[in-house]
């Protein structure tokens, strides 16, 4: 991830077991206060007790921890609870308005703008699409939406911006090929700071993650994610990605490339290069299908517009997707030691479920002796993953747990 903030902090990391403990120290009372902000993301309302008991805090360092979040308007405290045995007990939650982030999504067909609150709430959004991702059509865009966004908060939420997120394939430039577009439309990209241009507009902290990465972060901490510790994420979009979570936290790998599993060579071949993941199981692929059986907008099928001749395509190029993505499943299931693979995409939701039905069934094909085979989920957040993703991005950067910076018994 690249992001102005110093050197070394990375807001990778955040999502927690409740089986973690803080501790009675000062020096520990940041972490303890990301524990409890941590607990309240996943959990909704709890009370100081049960905020203890899940801690292993004492009552009085958690009255200390809950008074000074609610002064700093990061909680909300509730009604309080009546009819429990001893003294009425008073619940709290995240305060959505006690910080806002603003996501910025620049994906190959579209750009998604976001304000989130601080417990996750989707405040304000905008949505442009587009045939061509030129860079400066896109910086235009952002100027052209930015500030209407920006209008749709409470007038005292524009002062308490934490940060921006944006969410971008690692690199637009060199693929215009397998976009259908000339040889070179996209080099502007390589001459554009994302983040430099975001944050000179935002006037905060801007942090850069792969677009996958993104999403899969949005299913860790808001969708399935949230109950499994370890999967692979698989995403279906215009290419094909991965993201990749062990110990509930996402992992992004030094140089951001975790989870390239749209790299992968899906076989043998008898003559050339084998053919990556990325040619099979891209939405590229399934677009080029549609227009030559003479459909020539493929992607009204995104959006509901699902013809005959359209289906069909659908289901002749899912056949070979899913082949393609249980190859990707099993060759990394030999591997790591996952749980689950959870399936998204660009795709409605019912042909999602179609797709992770067929490479379920090709999954049946292969011999797995010796292998631990990942159960298969559908995401529960779809299309809007990466948006989602790219404006928690301050919020997990400023409120997440690093495990690295204390040694805690657990």
């Amino acid at each position: 991830m690249n992001t102005r903030s110093p050197a070394g902090q990375s807001p990778i990391g955040d999502h927690i077991s409740t089986t973690l403990h803080g501790g009675n120290q000062v020096s520990v009372g940041q972490y303890n206060e990301r524990l409890v902000i941590s607990l309240l993301r996943r959990h909704g309302w709890l009370t100081k007790a049960d905020l203890a008991r899940m801690t292993g805090l004492s009552a009085q360092t958690m009255t200390v921890i809950v008074k000074r979040l609610i002064a700093s308007e990061l909680l909300l405290s509730g009604d309080k609870v009546r009819g429990r045995v001893g003294q009425p007990s008073t619940p709290f939650a995240l305060n959505p308005l006690g910080a806002v982030s603003i996501g910025i999504k620049i994906g190959r067909r579209s750009l998604d703008l976001i304000a989130m609150g601080f417990d996750g709430t989707v405040l304000a959004r905008r949505t442009e699409r587009f045939a061509l991702p030129d860079a400066a059509a896109t910086l235009r865009l952002i100027d052209d939406n930015l500030p209407g966004l920006l209008e749709d908060l409470p007038a005292e939420q524009r002062t308490r911006i934490l940060g921006a997120g944006v969410a971008m394939p690692r690199t637009l430039a060199g693929w215009e090929s397998e976009m259908n577009l000339p040889a070179g439309a996209l080099d502007d990209w390589n001459e554009v700071d994302i983040v430099a241009e975001v944050e000179n507009r935002i006037g905060a902290s801007t942090y850069l993650l792969h677009d996958v990465s993104a999403a899969c972060l949005a299913e860790l901490c808001f969708g399935r994610g949230k109950e499994i510790q370890n999967f692979l994420y698989l995403y279906v979009g215009s290419f094909v990605g991965g993201g990749l979570v062990l110990s509930n936290q996402l992992q992004t790998g030094a140089r951001g490339a975790a989870a390239a599993i749209g790299s992968l060579p899906t076989g043998l071949c008898s003559a050339g290069i084998p053919p990556q993941l990325i040619e099979k199981a891209s939405l590229t692929g399934f677009e080029a299908l549609v227009r030559a059986a003479g459909r020539e907008d493929p992607h009204s099928f995104y959006y509901g517009e699902q013809d005959a001749t359209t289906v069909r395509v659908f289901a002749e190029w899912a056949e070979g997707a899913a082949q393609s993505l249980a190859f990707a499943i099993t060759s990394t299931a030999s591997i790591l030691d996952l749980d689950a693979v959870i399936l998204a995409g660009g795709l409605p939701e019912d042909r999602t479920a179609d797709l992770l039905r067929m490479t379920g069934a090709a999954l049946a094909s292969y011999n797995s002796k010796g292998l631990h085979m990942p159960q298969l989920h559908q995401a529960e957040i779809g299309i809007t993953a990466r948006a989602i993703g790219s404006a928690f991005l301050p919020i997990y950067a400023n409120f997440s747990l690093d495990r690295d910076s204390l040694l805690i018994n657990m």
